[in-house]
């Protein structure tokens, strides 16, 4: 068996199981491409596989999953009996320290939603308003960057003021509902693309360019960074700068910080932010608790309050 057929049917076979497996299969396209397609699998060398995994510095985190990702294919293989070892070294490097996303403050926060209207280079066909009302939503409903580009003209409820998110990330489906605010910015955007002329059939794209089509996600991440470096938000001698998707995380953050704030049970609360993040578990979303000083601030003023109480109820 060769591995450009081997690759294909394991993609196919993962897929078939529900597994959306798409960066996996860039990975094994990459890697297929490097050693020639024709290449018999049992015939591919340790070296190959050290030669694409590669490490030029720090090992980052897609070492790892390309590790991942060919360590599962030769299991599949061995299982097949189309080879009878596997090439990729069991020795693993450590991971590195988890990726820190950037939260916004309210005042960048600001000043991203008012450089919308004062930058004026030129937009592509992305209109100032369509950038706008993109960031309140990915911000003020905490969406994935993928999710309202994907909204259908159906998905928009305004009488309910809810939104229909479909089979995103781990193919969930979920319903949220919009602020008032959120729900009158969104209203304001429909307007403007009736006015320019946009359909409102149930399948026509909500978000789109000038032209109608609908926007897509790399035009939309070039004009944000174009927009953060105009207003001057970034990260000080830093690689890693602020990114789009960097705002769902400051959604996230924002509100747990509020709910301690107000002094609300956060634990209790926690699995319906996860269910309307559309986290696949508790854990990605407890995550959040850690990644401020001000969150982890207040958790402890918390735990102190409770340690007092404790105390004092014992005396």
């Amino acid at each position: 068996m060769n591995i450009g057929d081997a690759t294909r049917e394991y993609v196919k076979y993962k897929q078939a199981l529900g597994q959306r497996f798409e960066t996996e299969d860039v990975i094994l396209r990459a890697f297929t491409k490097r050693v020639g397609r024709r290449t018999v699998v049992s015939k591919i060398t340790a070296d190959q596989v050290l030669g694409y995994l590669g490490s030029r510095g720090k090992v980052t985190c897609f070492w790892h999953r390309k590790h991942d990702a060919l360590s599962g294919f030769w299991v599949f293989c061995i299982q097949r009996e189309w080879t009878d070892r596997s090439p990729v070294p069991t020795v693993r490097p450590a991971y590195p320290p988890r990726f820190v996303p950037y939260i916004y403050s309210q005042e960048e926060l600001r000043a991203l939603l008012e450089g919308t209207t004062t930058y004026q280079k030129k937009w592509l066909k992305l209109e100032p308003v369509t950038l706008r009302t993109l960031l309140l939503l990915i911000y003020g409903a905490g969406l994935r960057v993928s999710e309202p580009i994907a909204l259908c003209c159906s998905d928009v409820d305004f009488i309910e003021n809810t939104l229909l998110i479909r089979e995103s990330k781990f193919y969930k489906s979920r319903r949220i509902g919009l602020s008032s605010q959120l729900a009158t910015a969104m209203q304001n955007y429909d307007a403007s693309r009736v006015r320019g002329g946009h359909s409102r059939h149930a399948d026509a794209p909500f978000f789109t360019y000038k032209n109608g089509e609908a926007v897509a996600r790399f035009v939309v991440e070039d004009a944000f960074l174009r927009l953060r470096q105009h207003v001057a938000v970034h990260r000080l001698n830093a690689r890693y700068q602020p990114r789009l998707h960097d705002l769902r995380h400051t959604f996230a953050v924002h509100r747990v910080l509020a709910w301690y704030r107000n002094g609300q049970d956060v634990q209790q609360l926690l699995p319906g932010l996860a269910t309307h993040l559309g986290h696949i578990n508790l854990a990605s979303t407890q995550w959040y608790l850690t990644m401020t000083p001000e969150l982890l601030a207040e958790a402890s003023t918390r735990f102190a309050s409770y340690a007092a109480e404790v105390i004092d109820a014992q005396e």
